[in-house]
């Protein structure tokens, strides 16, 4: 009877962990509700127009109620206590090879609870006069060899520029371009951003993830246009450590092309940010940011300003600089920018 007991109660545990599993690495969704349009759910979930209609087939913007779209077809893995590259591999049948191209991974180290994306099986077979979010079978690394010039031919993007249209204008691939400027599936174009069109953009690889285990009180100095702009990402999530209290705090990237536009992740990060923060100001702080298994020397204000995309109890984001990072607009202090590059030397230990 005991042993009968102990059988079921491993079966529901079981059961319990493959659902588990499964939902944790299901594809993103979205269920259309009343009062959606793809404009308004490309801009929730980070992504492009046309990458929702080039994923969900769709001849034009109309949608209805109750219609399940697909937001990005590469599952999205949270690593477990014990998996390897080649277990997770194995699971979603790919290979370790594709799993590190598409997260941008220089070794076979993973830790718990780092976010993977899969790649689809459909991801390598879009063609290059798809929408700009298309895969192409791309790859981000050179092989870690340091890049220290732009080639020949690059390009600044304008204002509705998309892949399709620069490839075109080019003569080249959109996996092309994805490749030399280390893009991942589901990234997109900034107006003013200098792009690589015929080899490698400029890339120093001082960092690699996976080389520490937890987060700490003094970074890496990394530089934001050799490195930092291709390992923080939009819409990832990572943690920030304060220099000075140790206070731990999750912010998301919005975006940004000079420094990063970062948001508390929710209302009780929010609260937290308030205690380095008891009265917003542009003053910044040494920081230290933690992701993909690296520690990034930084400097984060705590003045919300301009748009955001997350409800966490405060309108706006805030800025996050890295080694290098420079304004956005012409019409930032300078003052306030050394500040930020002189905390982010802090925050190396400098």
């Amino acid at each position: 009877m005991k042993a009968r007991k102990a059988l079921s109660t491993i079966a529901a545990v079981l059961i319990l962990y493959f659902a588990l599993s499964a939902q944790a690495s299901a594809a993103v969704t979205h269920t259309v509700k009343a009062g959606d349009w793809l404009s308004k759910i490309a801009k929730t979930y980070g992504v492009t127009v046309e990458q929702i209609k080039q994923y969900n087939a769709l001849k034009s913007d109309t949608i209805y109620v109750g219609q399940k779209l697909v937001i990005s077809p590469d599952t999205k893995y949270v690593v477990k206590k014990g998996d390897t590259l080649s277990s997770i591999a194995a699971r979603h049948s790919t290979t370790v090879a594709k799993i590190k191209s598409r997260n941008n991974l220089k070794s076979d180290t993973i830790y718990p609870d780092q976010v993977l994306y899969i790649p689809s099986a459909s991801a390598g077979s879009v063609s290059s006069g798809s929408s700009s979010g298309s895969t192409a079978g791309a790859s981000s690394s050179t092989g870690s060899k340091v890049v220290k010039d732009w080639p020949s031919v690059t390009y600044t993007v304008k204002a509705g520029d998309t892949l399709t249209s620069i490839a075109k204008k080019f003569g080249t691939t959109i996996s092309k371009i994805m490749q030399y400027n280390y893009m991942d599936s589901g990234e997109w174009l900034n107006a003013g951003q200098k792009i690589a069109i015929n080899g490698y953009a400029p890339r120093n690889y001082a960092v690699s993830p996976g080389e520490s285990s937890s987060a700490k009180r003094v970074g890496k100095l990394v530089d934001w246009f050799l490195d930092g702009k291709y390992l923080i990402k939009r819409n990832d999530v990572f943690t920030v450590t304060d220099v000075a209290t140790g206070l731990q705090i999750r912010f998301k990237m919005m975006g940004g092309m000079n420094h990063a536009d970062v948001e508390p992740v929710t209302s009780e990060e929010t609260t937290k940010l308030k205690k380095l923060f008891p009265e917003w100001t542009w003053t910044p702080r040494p920081v230290v940011v933690f992701h993909k298994g690296i520690n990034f020397a930084a400097s984060l204000s705590g003045m919300p300003h301009s748009y955001d995309t997350v409800t966490n109890g405060v309108d706006g984001h805030f800025d996050l600089y890295l080694h290098n990072s420079k304004n956005h607009g012409e019409n930032v202090s300078q003052s306030y920018v050394k500040q930020h590059l002189a905390n982010v030397k802090i925050a190396a230990g400098r």
